[in-house]
C-alpha cells in the first residue's frame, strides 16, 4: 500500500479552480500573447502541419506559453509549456493531440471569464 495520499473530489475541485483562476489572470495580464495561442492552435487543429514546419512552430507557441506562466506555474498554460515545447516534453506525434487538449481547456477558461462577468457576444 502507497503511503501517498488520494486526493478527494473536493481537493481536485480546488485545484482545478485554482488553476484556471491563475489562468485568467495569466489571460488579464497578455491578452495579446493569448489572443495568439489561440490563432495557432486553431491553425494547428484545422490545417496539416508538415514535419519540417513542426519545430519552428512549437517553438513559437512555446515562446508565447512561457510567457503567459509568468503569472504562476498553477496554470494550465505551464502544463502545456512543457508538454509542447521540444526541447522538453513535447514530442512531434503528440502536437496535434496537446493543442486540442489546451483548447478544450482554454474554453474552460472562458466559460469561467463569461460566466463571473456577465459577458454576452454581439455578432
Amino acid at each position: 500500500m502507497s503511503d501517498m495520499m488520494i486526493p478527494t473530489i473536493e481537493e481536485l475541485t480546488k485545484r482545478r479552480m485554482e488553476s484556471l483562476a491563475v489562468s485568467e489572470k495569466a489571460i488579464i495580464e497578455h491578452p495579446d500573447e493569448y489572443r495568439e495561442i489561440k490563432k495557432i492552435i486553431r491553425y494547428i487543429i484545422s490545417k496539416t502541419v508538415d514535419i519540417g514546419d513542426y519545430y519552428t512552430i512549437a517553438k513559437k507557441l512555446t515562446r508565447l506559453l512561457d510567457k503567459m506562466t509568468e503569472s504562476g506555474n498553477q496554470s494550465i498554460f505551464y502544463y502545456y509549456y512543457k508538454n509542447i515545447d521540444p526541447q522538453q516534453r513535447g514530442q512531434a506525434r503528440y502536437f496535434r493531440a496537446n493543442c486540442m487538449d489546451l483548447e478544450q481547456q482554454l474554453k474552460c477558461v472562458d466559460q469561467l471569464r463569461c460566466s463571473k462577468r456577465h459577458i454576452r457576444v454581439i455578432q
